[in-house]
């Protein structure tokens, strides 16, 4: 799989580090299965322009929306046991849910014209796309030669909104004062946002973290996208 293109930046998530030193040095030639992200100044990683791999459902699963689909998808990729990454997924895609739920007049409005083709929440899948155990490329010094597994940093999750990466990191840090400083300081060097994640963060009603992270931009999720499209589908042409 191709990773290297111009103009794009890949973002390798969901690995571990043995399997980031599999797709370096240059970020060139990806082995099959291991998720990158692609990302272009200027264009939100959305749910629906990412690429998903989504795998099919197995015999004997409950039937699960495409929605839903991605949420286990996502969670599977934050690792086993992580239970703290599958309760962020969780509260992310409520925080979605509610924004077509308090914006469901609007889009109803929008989607009038097509008499019923299209339903309000099938604009979920044009909602930014949380990167989970995203690799950062945050070298320690700058250098001209091709990357190495040392140059990048792994976060909890992040998003890219078009202009730089945004990073969500757990909360409390299970690492020590200094490791945590000297990681800070290499992301914003890269010019990464980073914001803290924890419980209560999560346990917020309002959906504060969200709104933070993602500002207005990512928060309408909807602007900007001519009509809704599922992972792996095209909308219809706009008319």
């Amino acid at each position: 799989m191709r990773t290297s293109i111009p103009g794009a930046t890949p973002i390798p998530y969901g690995i571990d580090a043995a399997s980031l030193a599999r797709i370096l040095p240059g970020a060139g030639e990806a082995p099959a299965g291991l998720p990158v992200a692609v990302v272009r100044p200027g264009e939100m990683l959305r749910i629906n322009n990412a690429g998903l791999d989504l795998p099919a459902p197995g015999i004997g699963e409950p039937d699960m929306s495409v929605a839903e689909r991605v949420a286990a998808h996502l969670t599977r990729l934050a690792g086993a046991w992580n239970a703290p990454a599958a309760r962020f997924i969780e509260r992310y895609f409520a925080f979605l849910d509610r924004q077509i739920e308090t914006h469901r007049s609007e889009l109803v409005a929008r989607l009038a014209p097509f008499d019923g083709l299209f339903a309000p929440e099938d604009f979920i899948h044009s909602a930014p796309l949380p990167l989970p155990r995203a690799c950062l490329f945050a070298p320690v010094e700058a250098h001209g030669g091709e990357p190495t597994p040392a140059d990048y940093m792994q976060v909890d999750f992040a998003f890219w909104l078009g202009a730089a990466p945004v990073a969500l990191l757990a909360a409390p840090s299970p690492l020590t004062p200094g490791a945590a400083r000297r990681r800070d300081e290499r992301l914003a060097a890269a010019g990464v946002t980073v914001f803290a994640c924890g419980a209560t963060d999560l346990a917020d009603a309002e959906f504060g973290l969200f709104a933070r992270v993602l500002r207005e931009q990512g928060c309408r999720f909807w602007e900007g996208e001519a009509l809704p499209s599922a992972p792996g589908t095209r909308g219809l042409p706009e008319f």
